[in-house]
């Protein structure tokens, strides 16, 4: 039968829209629409104090965040850098737009977290960075990540995209950690700015390379310091954002009692017991420091059809739940070059490029609805 009401994953919703809305007429009157007003700024601030990090720099979007956090560290042109092929391609194009160069890693199969003896294996003379992605609102393993980095004087950079308000192991808050990490304000994000993204860093230099690349160079009113882009987040992304800061503990309730629905309706349909993994299950605890932002599922062998079939019938239905990241980013046009020639190298991302499912999440999803 056909769900109620078009459920898909990460529908955009404003929160708080009579408050935005105000927001905006705020703006228009102080003719102050970019180029680093009061809401940019209030913005960073409330980043920095939620977060417990030194710096956080407000940008127009995730991908460039993360291209001007590595560009800070002026590698040399085409030195290679670490990341799991599974992920979404804009962690590829920000190493490659920073002028250096992807070497695709495997990934844990159990946690999607960046294996670390596909690391290891992958590691050269040339390599100097590695780019933990913390998928579907739960932290990875930071701290072997961070060891293996530290053995071969690598730095580490985290594209921390889905996790905002999610937690490491020791209770330290996702951007924290690293040289830097990226968070993204797209419109399907937990903190939806419509387009936008924060680095956060503990470091100096980086926050004051990365504040000037976003603007040019720039370095005061008229002086250019380095190369730089506009990377600059407008007061209408940031006041949105903001809005969305300031209730991000309580839209994080919705999302774990979503991903505890799931688990209870899956569970009562006899479906957990063989034909599908639920990725979530083991972090509904309260103190796993999850936030469930993304519901995601395993189609196994023992469903009895494929994980395209399920989305197929799911759709018919109205359940748009999707496939991430198939087929992986090594297989697109423009990395297939650089893809491992070791057979099986990737087993695991391809095991989950065939088989996972992410399931309708997001603000606009109540436990109702599930």
């Amino acid at each position: 039968p056909k769900h109620a009401k078009t459920l898909v994953v990460g529908r955009p919703n404003v929160l708080d829209e009579q408050g935005f809305l105000e927001d905006v007429k705020t703006i228009l009157r102080s003719k102050l629409l970019t180029n680093g007003g009061p809401f940019v700024s209030q913005l960073e601030q409330g980043a920095r104090e939620y977060l417990g990090v030194k710096h956080v720099v407000a940008v127009s979007n995730a991908t460039v965040g993360l291209e001007l956090a590595l560009r800070a560290r002026r590698f040399a042109p085409g030195a290679e850098v670490l990341l799991p092929s599974f992920t979404f391609v804009a962690t590829a194009h920000a190493v490659a737009c920073a002028g250096l160069t992807p070497v695709f890693c495997d990934v844990d199969e159990a946690s999607h977290f960046m294996s670390i003896a596909s690391a290891e294996r992958a590691t050269t003379p040339k390599t100097v960075a590695v780019v933990g992605v913390h998928l579907w609102g739960r932290a990875g393993d930071a701290a072997a990540l961070e060891a293996f980095a530290a053995k071969r004087s690598l730095d580490v950079f985290y594209d921390s995209a889905h996790a905002f308000g999610a937690a490491y192991a020791d209770g330290a808050k996702v951007g924290t950690r690293g040289r830097a990490e990226v968070f993204s304000l797209h419109a399907t994000k937990l903190l939806n700015g419509f387009e936008g993204g924060l680095i956060a860093t503990n470091d100096d230099a980086l926050a004051v390379a990365a504040t000037r690349a976003r603007n040019f160079g720039f370095s005061g009113q008229d002086t250019i310091v380095s190369m730089g882009t506009n990377a600059k987040l407008s007061e209408v992304h940031a006041a949105l954002a903001l809005r969305h800061l300031r209730v991000v503990d309580a839209t994080l309730d919705t999302y774990r009692a979503v991903a505890a629905a799931y688990g209870d309706a899956l569970g009562a349909a006899g479906l957990l017991d063989g034909p599908l993994t639920y990725w979530n299950a083991p972090f509904l605890r309260a103190d796993s420091g999850c936030t469930h932002s993304y519901v995601c599922v395993r189609v196994e062998p023992a469903f009895g059809v494929s994980r395209d079939v399920v989305m197929a019938e799911l759709r018919k239905a109205g359940v748009y739940a999707k496939r991430y990241f198939f087929p992986g980013v090594h297989a697109h046009a423009p990395y297939a070059h650089l893809a491992p020639r070791e057979p099986g190298f990737l087993a695991a991302t391809d095991a989950l490029n065939a088989s996972l499912l992410v399931l309708p999440t997001g603000a606009a999803v109540a436990a109702d609805d599930v």
